[in-house]
């Protein structure tokens, strides 16, 4: 009745004793930016972003825009490009594009020799490392949206990824803008001048 609880990162600790993989979707998310590993196991943490760009705002009455990222890519890159129709065969090509970009950035993410150990420990796990790709999907598409622009409006994770690199990788651009073709929706990514 009226009493907001809030769950903090001291209240996690006790858990990172054995391997976590945490998902934190909070408008509080960067209370978990600087989260320590104090037990030295496998430990990742995807947050939200802690913004959203004011036509998006009212959005989060009907959900988070990262948890729809995470279980329906297709669906989250629908919602931030206002398409709220679409036939079935343009669907089924984009939901083609779509996983031939979450393989290309399982390929690019292997290929980076700083990635923290811990993301090849989870990335064995089916479930984590499809939630895994789908956030990269999230962290890339926003990057590239024009209306989403500065660090806030983006995803973070720790260990850090080089979420940069891979947003300016051009096989991804490609993938993208291809996905923004098949929905008409091109005008709202900026790519950079690269394709």
């Amino acid at each position: 009745s009226g009493l907001y609880c809030s769950i903090y990162p001291g209240d996690i600790y006790p858990y990172t004793r054995k391997p976590l993989f945490l998902v934190i979707d909070s408008d509080n998310s960067f209370a978990f930016h600087n989260f320590p590993n104090l037990f030295g196991q496998p430990l990742v943490c995807l947050m939200s972003p802690e913004e959203a760009p004011a036509n998006f705002a009212d959005q989060r009455q009907r959900g988070s825009l990262f948890t729809l990222f995470l279980h329906s890519p297709l669906t989250a890159f629908c919602a931030v490009c206002n398409v709220s129709t679409a036939v079935v065969m343009d669907w089924d090509r984009a939901q083609l594009i779509l996983d031939k970009f979450l393989l290309e950035a399982g390929r690019q993410l292997a290929r980076f020799r700083q990635i923290d150990v811990a993301y090849l420990q989870f990335y064995r796990d089916d479930f984590l490392r499809l939630l895994l790709l789908r956030y990269l999907f999230c962290s890339t598409t926003l990057r590239l949206h024009r209306a989403f622009r500065g660090p806030s409006f983006y995803p973070a994770c720790r260990p850090p990824l080089p979420e940069q690199e891979l947003a300016e990788s051009a096989p991804l651009q490609k993938l993208l803008l291809d996905l923004a073709l098949v929905f008409d929706t091109r005008a709202l990514f900026g790519l950079g001048g690269k394709l």
